[in-house]
């Protein structure tokens, strides 16, 4: 048998060195990335999946995973195959509903009509004829540029996707410092996934911010557990009493200093209908318990992101007519000009006080 030589191994060791070896890694590699695509693919299904999961930790746990994946791999373009072979499949099949008569909920009905009200995790319809509350118009011009208008953003995924545009649109003024503080499948309903009522507590205390901003509700359409432990089930009267109530604490919490304001922003309309009942049902709830506090205002977004039917729209046209994609392809979230367009409407909702408009025109 032939001794091998020097240059021989020096040889091999160079051809392994320049990657004519063992393809263990790019096989790893390859694998990997398959992974990933195949993650980015099926991420709509795969948030499906965890929003149909029973409640619980694993199920937060889940969305918490797959909402921010399945948002990018929305606005990549990336879930659009899986939905296109599955509705060639005849799988595709829209949520049935089931009834729930709003007069149960004692909120300001928006027709004279039974509306029904489907199950999930996931409305939006402006009654035209609610009365248009304005904001406070005693602020006193306080702010400088030591000691500036503090202004919060704080909320469930929504935030993610406008709540750094609303900031750094109101700091065009020097006078304002904004923060954004998202919590991915974080809401009302959940407590023991995430504590909103503490966090907000804690921010009033530590912060003490002359605005806040805050939109809630993408999560919250699920049962809910009481302070004595019972499971309420989804939109019952129990329910409903148990959820303004939260409402209600949250808005009593950040207003209960009287030179506060609070912004609260509905869901915008879905592009499901059954999500979208489910989320007309909770802004109807916010728009009510809003009404009933002076500095607590409700900001709707029917108007801004439906088309001239007052229907769900990808693409709606704007100022000048050029349509613009203001929604992600998942129909739920806003893209980044949806995200500009309501920072502007904050913008606006903000300067109605006489006060406040000074800090941006100076």
């Amino acid at each position: 048998m032939r001794n091998t030589t020097n240059a021989e191994l020096e040889s091999q060791r160079d051809a392994r060195g320049n990657g004519q070896g063992s393809p263990a890694g790019k096989i790893l590699l390859a694998g990997l990335i398959g992974l990933a695509i195949a993650l980015f693919l099926n991420s709509a299904a795969l948030l499906a999946d965890a929003k149909r999961q029973p409640d619980g930790t694993g199920r937060s746990v889940a969305l918490a995973v797959w909402s921010p994946i399945e948002s990018v791999a929305s606005s990549l373009g990336l879930t659009w195959p899986r939905a296109a072979v599955e509705r060639l499949l005849g799988r595709y099949e829209p949520e049935q509903g089931i009834t729930l008569f709003r007069e149960q909920s004692q909120v300001v009905p928006t027709s004279e009509k039974d509306e029904r009200v489907v199950p999930s995790v996931e409305d939006e319809q402006e009654p035209r004829d609610l009365p248009v509350q304005g904001l406070p118009q005693s602020l006193e011009p306080i702010w400088s540029s030591e000691h500036p208008f503090k202004l919060w953003i704080a909320g469930d995924s929504m935030v993610q996707f406008f709540g750094d545009t609303f900031a750094s649109l109101a700091e065009t003024s020097a006078l304002v410092q904004a923060t954004s503080e998202p919590v991915l499948a974080s809401g009302l309903s959940r407590p023991d996934y995430f504590d909103w009522p503490t966090r907000l507590a804690e921010i009033m205390t530590k912060h003490d911010p002359d605005a806040v901003v805050v939109t809630f509700g993408g999560n919250d359409a699920q049962n809910i557990r009481a302070a004595d432990g019972r499971w309420l089930d989804r939109f019952d009267d129990p329910w409903l009493d148990e959820y303004r109530r939260r409402i209600g604490t949250i808005m009593d919490l950040v207003a209960s200093d009287k030179d506060r304001i609070l912004l609260w922003v509905g869901q915008p309309p879905m592009r499901q209908e059954g999500f979208d009942q489910r989320m007309q049902l909770l802004n109807n709830l916010y728009r009510a318990e809003a009404l009933q506090r002076d500095r607590v205002h409700y900001v709707d977004l029917r108007e801004l992101f439906t088309d001239s039917t007052g229907k769900y729209a990808r693409y709606l046209p704007d100022s000048v007519g050029k349509l613009v994609d203001v929604r992600l392809t998942d129909g739920v979230h806003l893209s980044h000009w949806g995200g500009e367009w309501l920072s502007a409407l904050l913008l606006r909702e903000l300067r109605k006080s006489p006060n406040l408009d000074e800090l941006w025109i100076r």
